[in-house]
Parts: C-alpha cells; structure tokens; sequence
C-alpha cells in the first residue's frame, strides 16, 4: 500500500503536457527510497518478524537427512527431528494417520505421507477447533498414532494453543510406546492390544514450553 501511494503521488508530479519541470519527481522518488531502504534495511536485521523463534541458543546443527539436505539451525532441534523421521519410516505404516502435536511443519514434505487430520500445526491462527472437537475428529478419523514434541523452538507461549489440554483428552484412547529425545510416541489402542507395561513418565507435562 506504501508503493502504491508512492506511486500515485510521483505520477502527479509527472505531467509533462504541462511543462512542468522533472526534478520534483526525481527527488520524490530519491527520498522515498532511501527511507525504504533505510527502514526495511533495520527491520531485516532486526528479526522482528522471528522474535518469538528462539534460533541463538545452542550449537549449529545440519540436518543427515537427504530429503533436508542443507538444513541447519542451533540447539538440538533438528538433530532430535531427523531422529522422528527416522524412527516413523521403521515403524508407523505409511497408511497410518498421525496427529502431530503441536505440529512439525517439515514432517508430511519429508516423510512423503499424506496427512489424515485437517489441522497440521495447532496453532491459534491456523486450529479452527477446540480440544473437545479435536479428539472426536481424531477418533473417527482414523489417526493411529499422537507424536507429542517437547520443547519448541517458538518461546511465545500465546502463539501455541495448549497442547497438553488437548493431549489430556487424547491421552486414554493412546497408550505409550516410545520416548524419542525430543518427542513422545503414542499408539492408538485397540480391543486386542497386549497390556500397558508400566509407564512412569510424565508426559503430559513436556515442559509447556520454549517453544515449533
């Protein structure tokens, strides 16, 4: 919209029928792109848009996984994602429907599956439904299995809905299989499932969180 006014404003100034002379058009146009470059010049360096990702902290890491190929960023977020895709590829069936919560956004590009739930980050401008609605599209919907992540890299915690609200409904329909570094893996249960072993982890509580 700033262009466009820009815009509008150099196009009065430039009227040549009129005999008016160019120079207010080029230093209209001068000014206004020095403030442009200036302005976006400190909102680029600033990250402001980024401000709520935590990308500091940590040692650089690169992705081992041919499909992110170039990938990196600091902490041990990537490192613990390659460790989920691996573990998905050797034992979730690819037909499997997965609920990821509160969501991966690499996961369906690298894996190759295709999503079964209509919600792939459950974030409060993307997740139209509340935890109740969640749970009963997650039941009749057919997911298999609940990946739970732990710690984000998103630190602000408004931007995220509860996870562990909606995980609090999902969890007596799933019972848990696995501990991964950074994510809990939960199966669906079924009529002939074996008994639970006994489960002392507490995870629900995943560190509600700093932050996807």
């Amino acid at each position: 919209m700033h262009v466009i006014l820009i815009g509008l404003i150099l196009l009065q100034l430039y009227e040549p029928e009129e005999g008016r002379s160019g120079w207010p058009l080029v230093v209209v146009a001068a000014i206004a792109s020095v403030c442009l470059l200036v302005a976006g010049g400190f909102y680029l360096y600033s990250n402001e848009r980024l401000d709520y990702v935590d990308f500091e902290d940590g040692d650089m890491a690169y992705s081992t996984l041919p499909q992110l190929q170039g990938l990196s960023m600091r902490g041990d977020f990537i490192p613990g994602f390659d460790e989920l895709v691996k573990y998905t590829d050797a034992n979730i069936p690819r037909e499997d429907g997965i609920l990821l919560l509160p969501g991966e956004d690499l996961f369906y590009f690298t894996t190759g599956r295709h999503p079964k739930f209509p919600v792939l980050l459950f974030d409060v401008t993307n997740n139209p439904y509340n935890p109740e609605e969640i749970r009963e599209k997650v039941l009749v919907g057919g997911i298999e299995w609940v990946v739970l992540k732990n710690d984000l890299q998103i630190e602000a915690d408004q931007t995220i809905d509860d996870k562990s609200r909606i995980f609090e409904l999902l969890k007596p329909d799933f019972r848990h299989i696995e501990s991964l570094n950074n994510y809990e893996i939960y199966k669906r249960r079924h009529a002939d499932d074996p008994p639970d072993e006994d489960d002392d982890s507490d995870d629900s509580d995943d560190s509600d969180d700093a932050g996807n």
